[in-house]
């Protein structure tokens, strides 16, 4: 009922903000607008022909939109901003920053010669992988350098998976699925959607994806994706690849790094806190691989 009265609010404002500006492409930013359900209705509204969320769609997003706007009245420009190539705009640490953290923390780590064919194989086994690699995402949303990552082959996963992270059953878990097959596993989906890059809109599932991946598969029969493209993010890029090859399958579960009600980890010691409190079976910081009781 929540969720109608807010879709039954909101629609007509953007209808008329369409009208009023005579403008088929929506942009949206603020924190309504990280309720991706409401984001597909804006999306089926007629006359809307694309739909752009902030992928910091909170306050930040407003913030960043006031800016945007300023700058354009003051130069004059007529061209509008153009979206971001990727959002890894957070902080990095190098490998000896990696190397001293796990050490604190007590964690043996080795550097697989496969790395990404190794990560494969644990995912293909139902082992829980903590990805953490170069820059951390702007925005709430994990876009897979410090992400959780799962096979979406088995449907209870969301159970198991939300019982380990202490997260409650209304928390669904979201695919990233490589951008070459993303059309076979989404309705409508074209490489000019923007949003799905950053989780920020749903799409209706095709028969193959529930057939083949449904624990990312909404109740109501969509699914929010981050479809990734190589030069999006060409590591996870090759990690999807990779059990791409080996299963045939190139979707995968991407949920926070981060137990309930926890802030994403940041740093490569936030990254070792959560293996050892058990979030995830195998830790993967940079290039080192984490698996096994800690010293």
């Amino acid at each position: 009922a929540a969720q109608k009265r807010l879709e039954d609010v909101m629609l007509p404002f953007i209808r008329d903000a369409v009208a009023l500006a005579g403008h088929r492409s929506v942009v949206l930013a603020g924190g309504v607008f990280a309720n991706v359900a409401l984001n597909h209705r804006i999306a089926g509204i007629p006359g809307v022909e694309g739909v752009y969320v902030h992928p910091n769609m909170g306050d930040g997003g407003l913030a960043t939109g006031a800016a945007l706007w300023m700058e354009r009245e003051l130069d004059g420009s007529a061209s509008p901003p153009m979206p971001y190539s990727n959002v890894y705009l957070g902080p990095s640490f190098s490998d000896s920053e990696i190397q001293a953290a796990l050490m604190e923390a007590a964690l043996q780590s080795s550097q697989p010669a496969d790395l990404f064919g190794d990560i494969a194989k644990a995912l293909d086994e139902d082992r829980i992988v903590g990805h953490f690699h170069g820059a951390m995402e702007y925005g709430p949303r994990a876009l897979g350098n410090r992400s959780i990552l799962a096979s979406a082959r088995d449907a209870t996963l969301n159970d198991r998976l939300n019982a380990r992270l202490h997260r409650t059953e209304f928390m669904p878990f979201a695919p990233i699925i490589q951008e070459e097959h993303a059309k076979d596993y989404l309705e409508g989906w074209e490489a000019s959607h923007v949003a799905s890059r950053y989780m920020t809109i749903t799409y209706r599932v095709t028969d193959r994806c529930r057939r083949e991946v449904p624990a990312v598969v909404h109740v109501d029969g969509t699914a929010r994706p981050q479809v990734v493209s190589r030069t999006d993010n060409e590591r996870i890029w090759r990690i999807l690849d990779a059990y791409r090859q080996r299963t045939g399958i190139p979707v995968l579960v991407n949920t926070s790094f981060n137990l309930h009600e926890e802030p994403i980890v940041c740093s490569p010691g936030d990254a070792a806190r959560a293996y050892r409190q058990g979030a995830v079976d195998v830790l993967v910081v940079g290039d080192r691989w984490v698996e096994g009781t800690p010293c």
